[in-house]
């Protein structure tokens, strides 16, 4: 029988999915497969291992231990990035597996994301996946199945290359002039080479050609249920559906017999944000232990910030899940992560309130202490 696991973040992101599937992937790697069903090669999920500690973009985070990532049609690829952490990772023997509807993002895509950034400052990575999702609604496409053929990869190009010049037109000079700046290094060569050379990562293939495979199927969200294109506060949003939406309707679709379906709803003991948007109004937090802290001030982003947790948010956020699987019975669980870098958390009167929303809202939760401990180490 299948058993399956969904890792979705509770806030906006930077919660801990990266370590919860690491987790939940060690348990037996050699029967699992991790599902990206949201979002793209913009997400950073941070793993740490004694001999080494790598934020995974383009791989599922249950690369260390041997277990191959699947990319579902939701999700976007970029070929050059994915070849970069591929042979970064090739000591891991790092494997993904691409449904042939998956979306590529090119460097067009890259360049009209961070010309419009510039100008409207909503928080984008600046990395082109909203700009991928946004022109494959206007149906020019670029998809995981014509990598395998270099011709058509050429005109894809060249028909994307198109659509952003007429979009362009009716962009002030501004935008029109940091676009250009974006491309003045652009080496279209490296691009559809690269699109040949990972092929030694990847398969495409349908889940449903997978599901006799594996036993255990992984997850692993993106982002946070409160920047969701439907639950977010527009603008400030992700071109995503970031709660379990997606990955129900591939179960549904295509995993039969299934035995199990266990939610791991993560957060940090504190609430981030990383970018512009609105934040609960809650107390500063004095944090220690953070000096590794993978999220950093960067040029789109712009500042991370942290705020005592709003139980509040949580359970809007828990609410808006609940919408998308009210058919299906599944156990439901908190993961509470960086523990070690708030000790106040232990002590307040917050956690008697998380506990009291949780089991408000679906009972009581999973993972034992001792794990959620483990987790945030």
């Amino acid at each position: 029988m299948t058993k399956c696991s969904l890792v979705i973040d509770l806030g906006f992101g930077d919660a801990g999915k990266g370590l919860t599937t690491d987790f939940l992937a060690s348990q037996h790697p050699e029967q699992s497969l991790v599902v990206r069903f949201s979002g793209g090669h913009q997400i950073g999920h941070t793993v740490s291992t004694e001999a080494l500690t790598h934020t995974f973009s383009n791989f599922g985070s249950g690369t260390f231990l041997g277990v191959p990532t699947y990319y579902s049609e939701h999700t976007t690829l970029f070929p050059p990035a994915i070849l970069s952490e591929g042979e970064f990772l090739k000591k891991y023997k790092p494997k993904l597996y691409c449904h042939p509807l998956a979306m590529i993002t090119t460097i067009y895509d890259i360049a009209y994301n961070r010309a419009l950034e510039k100008q409207q400052h909503h928080g984008s990575c600046g990395l082109g996946f909203g700009t991928t999702i946004a022109r494959n609604k206007a149906e020019i496409f670029f998809y995981a199945n014509d990598l395998q053929f270099e011709w058509v990869v050429k005109q894809r190009l060249k028909s994307i290359k198109n659509y952003y010049e007429t979009c362009l037109k009716s962009q002030p000079t501004e935008i029109q002039d940091y676009y250009k700046n974006e491309l003045k290094d652009y080496n279209e060569d490296y691009f559809i080479a690269s699109c040949s050379a990972i092929r030694k990562f990847y398969s495409v293939a349908s889940l449903t050609d997978l599901a006799a495979n594996f036993e255990h199927f992984i997850f692993e969200g993106s982002q946070g249920i409160l920047l969701d294109t439907q639950h977010g506060i527009h603008p400030h949003t992700t071109w995503s559906y970031t709660t379990s939406k997606n990955a129900i309707q591939l179960i549904k679709t295509h995993l039969k017999t299934i035995s199990d379906i266990d939610v791991f709803y993560v957060t940090r003991c504190y609430q981030t944000r990383h970018g512009n948007g609105p934040m609960a109004k809650t107390e500063p937090v004095a944090l220690q232990y953070n000096e590794n802290e993978a999220n950093v001030t960067n040029e789109f982003q712009g500042v991370f910030r942290t705020q005592a947790l709003d139980a509040e948010l949580l359970n809007y956020a828990l609410s808006c899940d609940a919408i998308h699987h009210q058919d299906l019975q599944s156990n439901k669980h908190l993961v509470i992560t960086c523990l070690d870098q708030l000790p106040i958390f232990y002590y307040s009167n917050l956690l008697k309130k998380l506990d009291r929303t949780f089991n408000t809202v679906y009972g009581s939760y999973g993972p034992k202490r001792e794990c959620i401990q483990k987790l945030s180490e």
